[in-house]
């Protein structure tokens, strides 16, 4: 039931002295009707160049904090506390939502400390921050069982199934399967779990309040630059310990319990009436269309935009202006032509002028298409939904490498590391630009720090075509003797 990733145009792109290649293709992910989708804009698939382990390292205790939007413009004063590591490597409200779901959103006051609010049960800072460097903790080391037990699977089960009249002898099984499913490589838990212990990582954002909730938020980088989301986790008390209770995605648009309601209801219109009795409105109009819903995926998923767009047309009205029926819509869209891609993005704002989906989604072929100025104002958007995030001048630098214009992308990447000096991505984009600035004494500089502050093991760079000029240097001849940067990368990993 989970959508597998769709592949877009190439376009050239960001981490070449990473993985030794200067074009690769953009991917998206179409999951938004059954499961959290993932922006992307590298492929997933990429190799990193010969001997090179690109594993990020974890942010450090104390790290400075986001100190510049991607534009270089200072953001506005934020209460956001910080908070140390969560330890792990490295989503906007649905209109409306199904019934049962809590209304996400994804800004709010934030919080001028972590002695947080009684009507939350969260008692102390230092709580807060053992339960989530303990969360972090379970994704680095790929401890699925751990990683699952921050989260509320049964609560969450529960307010996505509201309302719905299943058969007591078959609720249990019902709702465990749903549960088991978010294990999958494609489900929630499996894809942040094997994403970090891959390649990705998974860090600590920033922790915020939202209306009379308090929330942490992370981002989740795919592995070998395959692309990027961020999940706000909804916390609270269950039975005495703090859990996440729900999760704002950000790719999806919507609470994960909003995406696993309208999975279950799809499933139980497969059951039979009985197991809808207690369904209305527009969740009944989805459950009398879960066939075609199903048929409407599956051609998304075949690669047929304009079959998704035609059944799209003869879906009930309600259904077409689901947050997850409109995201599949305009995957189709951004393969056809421009005008129709803008009608659908238009719909998704309609439905949801706060929506930040619509604009991750579009990202890869605004790239693609070399349409610098959406990208930009898509990015910048998603930035100051976020708070400010380093992480964003790294993909902004990206679209300023593929218009050739390195002393912008340098400038966009010194600004992340000054804000954040442990975003290991955003070092090797400024070999990248080094490379092709030919200023390759900032080459090692930036390749030392790689080997000294985050072990990596650069490998032998003569094999790898980005560096050919590099390799041909007076600076690589006397660097070289001995390879310091593999050396100390061994030194500091034992």
């Amino acid at each position: 039931m989970l959508a597998t990733m769709q592949k877009l145009p190439a376009s050239s792109l960001l981490f070449a002295a990473r993985w030794g290649r200067s074009v690769a293709p953009l991917a998206i992910s179409l999951g938004c009707l059954i499961s959290p989708c993932l922006i992307s804009l590298a492929d997933a698939q990429q190799k990193p160049a010969a001997g090179s382990k690109g594993a990020a390292k974890s942010a450090a205790p104390g790290a400075k904090s986001a100190a510049n939007t991607p534009t270089g413009e200072k953001p506005a004063p934020s209460k956001t506390t910080d908070t140390k590591s969560t330890g792990a490597k490295p989503a906007t409200p649905t209109a409306p939502p199904p019934a049962g779901a809590t209304p996400p959103g994804p800004a709010g006051d934030e919080l001028d400390d972590l002695d947080l609010k009684e009507d939350l049960n969260l008692v102390s800072r230092e709580e807060l921050q053992d339960f989530l460097e303990s969360m972090g903790q379970s994704v680095d080391e790929g401890k699925l069982t751990e990683f699952n037990r921050s989260i509320d699977w049964d609560g969450m089960s529960a307010k996505a199934s509201r309302g719905f009249q299943i058969p007591v002898k078959s609720k249990g099984k019902f709702l465990s399967e749903f549960r088991d499913a978010q294990d999958a490589d494609t489900g929630f838990s499996g894809q942040v779990v094997r994403s970090a212990t891959r390649g990705g990582s998974y860090t600590l954002v920033k922790i915020h309040e939202v209306g009379a909730e308090t929330r942490a938020m992370f981002r989740m980088v795919l592995p070998e630059d395959g692309g990027f989301n961020y999940h706000d986790y909804v916390l609270g008390r269950v039975g005495g310990q703090l859990k996440a209770t729900d999760v704002y995605i950000y790719g999806a648009g919507e609470m994960l319990t909003s995406t696993m309601r309208r999975a279950m209801i799809i499933s139980a219109a497969s059951q039979g009436p009985e197991w809808l009795k207690g369904l209305t409105g527009r969740d009944l109009d989805m459950a009398k269309s879960a066939k075609q819903i199903r048929e409407y995926s599956d051609l998304a998923a075949k690669g047929d935009p304009e079959g998704v767009l035609a059944r799209h047309a003869k879906l009930p009205k309600s259904v077409q202006s689901e947050k997850g029926v409109l995201l599949v819509r305009l995957y189709a869209a951004t393969q056809i032509d421009d005008k129709t891609q803008e009608e659908a993005l238009a719909d998704i704002r309609k439905s949801d002028p706060k929506d930040y989906a619509g604009d991750l989604q579009c990202l890869a072929s605004y790239l693609s298409a070399q349409k610098y100025t959406q990208f930009e104002k898509a990015v910048v958007r998603l930035n100051k939904a976020v708070g400010g995030d380093p992480y964003l001048n790294v993909v902004l630098a990206g679209m300023e490498v593929e218009r050739q214009d390195y002393k912008k992308a340098r400038e966009l990447l010194e600004e992340a590391v000054t804000a954040d000096d442990t975003v290991i991505d955003a070092w090797w984009s400024l070999v990248t630009v080094s490379l092709r600035e030919k200023d390759f004494a900032a080459t090692i500089k930036y390749l030392d720090r790689l080997a000294t502050d985050f072990s990596v093991d650069v490998g032998d760079v003569t094999k790898n075509a980005e560096y050919a000029d590099f390799v041909k240097s007076p600076e690589f001849a006397k660097w070289k003797q001995p390879s310091k940067t593999a050396d100390k990368g061994r030194k500091s990993k034992g």
